[in-house]
């Protein structure tokens, strides 16, 4: 017999923007909770606001009608005990079902294409038990290319005994920090599969700049596929390396430092190098990422921010990211580098420390 679960996750608040929120989280006590405590969002070309993230189901039995509820807020009063929302919206996970100790992506998107929309709180509401779905189909993706799309083909086979019909296939794009964020997802319906056939699929969409990592899985009305990475990527452009130096933290003079006060601006800032190919009249557009990360077992994100540039020549380069403390204590710098489409072009730099954010 199936069982209803409901309950609330505490409220998280996440500012819509092209960068990343600073959250915290409370362990669910549903046994479903988020993976991120900040999920994806942005206001797509027609200018809804859609959030994109994804749950965890931490029990010993699948689960379904996982229902994900989203409000959107205009201001930075959300949340309880602030004002009310613009508009709520309850969705479900793409997975119709959500294997024991198991994952699925979930898409919210916004009603109306509201401008005052800028940031949104999540709730996981409850599932149902469910019986699980056989992982009957086996999906072997082929080599993944990025340039100005990212393009993917693939084979599914159909193990099961009787036909795999209302079959969807996912492409799931992670960003590159921990834990990974879902920052794009691609969605293909395929032709019914008859039992111990395959079907041939390519995946061609645009994905967000920030992905660095791939996986993708296939449901049908009757069966499942297992999560699988993309483990082959090409690039189509030409080989750059970039090279991450000199990481430091610097104060409002330029003065390097290694204690800073809560409420004091600071730059993390990298010298960044690039090795041209033969064709070096080459431009290269760059992503800079700067990550601050807590001291701890688990090392929660506390502060992620970009700086855009571009390299003409191979001069070097400073990349600058701009960072205010909220919180005191100990905390660790990671910085990357990747291009608009987003491959990585050099290796994570150096990691640095901070001896010390005091009040």
């Amino acid at each position: 017999m199936q069982k209803l679960f409901a309950a609330s996750l505490v409220i998280l608040l996440l500012p819509i923007s092209p960068i990343f929120a600073q959250l915290t989280e409370t362990p669910s006590t549903l046994g479903v909770k988020l993976t991120s405590t900040s999920p994806f969002s942005y206001k797509d070309e027609e200018g809804y606001t859609v959030v994109i993230g994804e749950v965890e189901n931490t029990k010993t039995f699948p689960v379904k009608n996982v229902k994900i509820w989203v409000g959107f807020y205009s201001g930075k009063a959300s949340g309880s005990g602030g004002e009310s929302p613009i508009e709520t919206v309850t969705a479900s996970t793409l997975l119709d079902v959500v294997q024991a100790k198991s994952k699925s992506p979930f898409i919210v998107r916004s009603e109306t294409p509201d401008p005052e929309i800028s940031e949104v709180t999540i709730n996981v509401l409850g599932f149902n038990s469910a019986s699980a779905k056989q992982q009957s189909l086996d999906i072997k993706p082929a080599t993944l290319l990025i340039g100005e799309t990212v393009i993917l083909p693939a084979t599914i086979t159909n193990g099961g005994l009787t036909t795999s019909t209302g079959t969807k296939v996912h492409l799931i794009a992670f960003d590159a920090f921990n834990p990974p964020r879902i920052v794009g997802i691609q969605t293909m319906e395929v032709d019914d599969i008859t039992s111990k056939e395959k079907s041939e699929i390519e995946f061609d969409g645009k994905i967000d700049y920030r992905a660095s990592s791939f996986k993708v899985v296939a449901e049908s009305k009757e069966y499942q596929s297992k999560i699988t990475d993309v483990t082959k990527v090409s690039l189509d452009a030409i080989t750059r390396l970039v090279s991450i130096n000199n990481v430091q933290v610097t104060d409002s003079i330029g003065d390097r430092v290694s204690q800073v006060r809560v409420g004091e601006t600071v730059s993390i800032t990298s010298d960044l190098s690039i090795q041209y190919s033969v064709l070096s009249k080459q431009q290269q557009d760059y992503v800079y990422y700067a990550q601050v990360k807590e001291f701890g077992e688990k090392a929660p994100v506390e502060f992620i921010g970009i700086s855009e540039g571009r390299f003409d020549s191979a001069a070097p380069q400073t990349a600058t990211v701009e960072w205010t403390p909220e919180h005191e204590g100990g905390f660790f710098i990671e910085t990357y580098v990747w291009d608009p489409d987003a491959s990585p072009l050099a290796a994570p730099g150096k990691t640095i420390s901070i001896v010390l954010v005091t009040p």
